[in-house]
């Protein structure tokens, strides 16, 4: 009877020792997708939150033209999207392209709040990561003892 308790524990042991590891490639993984996606967002935020870009808010706006689009505003618009459509294709992510859908048609204060709201979410999924890795961990060393 011990001896198959054993075998049973054994087995377990082997089991989650697999289960861990396999928990631990794709905690790796999504850690470091999730940094190169701040990565991006950061470096759009950059983009957007630039001097020159505060410059060219502030030289455009003019009542007057309010219908009308600067063309280097219209530029900066599209690198931003363009930078934020190119990590979301390179890692298949649907929120940056949305992101990146959003940077090209609405304004840029809708966007940062989608950007800060994305960066929040990043950073619970993380939190969220880094507890499971935990309790994965924990149990594998209750399991050795």
């Amino acid at each position: 009877d011990t001896k198959a308790s054993l075998s049973a524990d054994d087995q377990f042991l082997s089991m989650l020792k697999e289960k861990c590891q396999m928990t631990d490639g794709e905690w790796e993984e999504r850690q470091k997708t999730r940094q190169e996606e701040m990565e991006a967002v950061s470096k759009a935020l950059a983009v957007l939150s630039s001097d020159d870009a505060h410059d060219l808010f502030t030289r455009t706006f003019n009542p007057a033209f309010l219908q009308e689009e600067s063309s280097e505003n219209s530029d900066r618009r599209a690198q931003a999207s363009k930078l934020l459509a190119g990590i979301a294709q390179k890692f298949g992510n649907p929120r940056l392209a949305t992101l990146a859908y959003q940077v090209k048609l609405d304004a840029f204060t809708r966007v940062k709040k989608a950007i800060d709201d994305m960066i929040a979410q990043l950073l619970t999924e993380k939190a969220d990561e880094i507890k499971h890795k935990d309790f994965c961990t924990d149990e594998f060393n209750t399991n050795q003892l």
